[in-house]
């Protein structure tokens, strides 16, 4: 009879967790806060997230998410800085590349400031790049709350996962947007 009440409360615990409500709490070292006495500017960032591996004609595409407030007392930030860095096959970018953020369907585009890095992976045909764009942080918020949200590039759709929704979160919470 324990065990009956025992599985019972179980399976009652797990058809209740929804993954998307519960959050996961990550380390702390997931995000790092700087104070840079020079230009008396806090940014508050994460570590790269790897959003894919190969696919189509990438090696990968890390994503870097932060904000900034001036001196060391916190500021509710107006925008996020999203770097999105790719390792390309080959040893040619499209310079008509465009980026386009999908939140929930819709597409957004962000312009960016965007360079090549050469030979990021040693002993293969390959050049990275890095792409910079300011989000507001409307849309930021947005995007860390939406059902289904993906980066696309050119042709290719990288779909952001729940994981990487969540790291985003635990920013969006650090902002206190």
């Amino acid at each position: 009879m324990t065990l009956i009440l025992v599985a019972s409360l179980l399976l009652s615990s797990i058809a209740g967790f929804n993954p998307r409500s519960t959050p996961i709490p990550l380390p702390e070292n997931e995000v790092i806060i700087k104070y840079d006495k020079t230009k008396d500017l806090t940014t508050v960032s994460l570590l790269p997230l790897q959003i894919s591996g190969k696919k189509d004609n990438y090696y990968s595409l890390h994503l870097t998410a932060s904000f900034a407030y001036p001196g060391q007392t916190f500021k509710v930030p107006d925008s996020f800085r999203f770097e999105l860095t790719t390792v390309v096959k080959g040893r040619k970018l499209n310079p008509d590349l465009y980026v386009v953020f999908i939140i929930d369907g819709k597409q957004t585009h962000l312009s960016s400031n965007r360079w090549a890095v050469k030979n990021p992976l040693p002993g293969r045909s390959a050049i990275s790049e890095v792409m910079v764009m300011n989000m507001p942080a409307e849309m930021f918020l947005k995007f860390v709350t939406a059902r289904d949200i993906a980066i696309k590039m050119g042709g290719t759709r990288f779909p952001l996962t729940w994981i990487h929704q969540q790291t985003l979160r635990t920013l969006a919470d650090k902002s206190q947007i």
